[in-house]
């Protein structure tokens, strides 16, 4: 892995959230944001929540500038920095050594995007049911109620994130005495 990559290609790669961490060698970093950069537009349009959009100038930002950071980093600097997921530190490879706190995180993910796929067939199935007058009564629900409990977890997740793992805290806290 070196950070002396051409650089035009360099700059064509960092165009791509990802992919130029990956052409300079940072395949989970590249992958992290790749990943994240898909799961806001397919979350943002599978559910309607187009405010989404809004976070990809961000992502997109974010790993073109990385990219030319990494690549103008002298090459001890650069041998030094450590290719790690950027979300999930816990991932190694295939081994997947993930806490209580990542497993309750991906539980809750799951729950709400299980409940909103249940809900919109629900939904889908009553449709017929109800007299047609009806039509933008359940037009509105049914675009609601999911937004709201993606909302829901959002909060939920910032919340666990401010108040993080006691444990640690003290073993921090304790660290810092000595």
């Amino acid at each position: 892995m070196t950070n002396k990559k051409s650089g035009f290609w360099t700059f064509i790669c960092s165009l791509i959230p990802g992919a130029g961490e990956m052409y300079m060698g940072f395949f989970k970093q590249g992958l992290s944001l790749m990943l994240l950069t898909f799961l806001v537009i397919v979350v943002g349009s599978f559910f309607g929540m187009g405010f989404l959009g809004m976070l990809l100038p961000i992502i997109w930002l974010y790993s073109f500038f990385h990219v030319h950071h990494l690549r103008g980093l002298p090459p001890e600097e650069f041998y030094m920095v450590e290719d790690r997921f950027l979300f999930l530190e816990n991932i190694d490879g295939c081994k997947q050594n993930w806490n209580i706190g990542t497993k309750k995180v991906i539980a809750v993910i799951l729950l709400v995007l299980g409940g909103v796929m249940l809900w919109n067939i629900v939904w889908d199935s009553l449709i017929w049911i109800l007299p047609s007058f009806f039509d933008d009564w359940v037009w509105r629900i049914r675009s609601t109620i999911p937004r709201i409990l993606i909302g829901i977890g959002v909060i939920y997740l910032g919340v666990k994130m401010l108040k993080g793992n006691p444990i640690k805290k003290e073993i921090i806290e304790h660290k810092e005495e000595e």
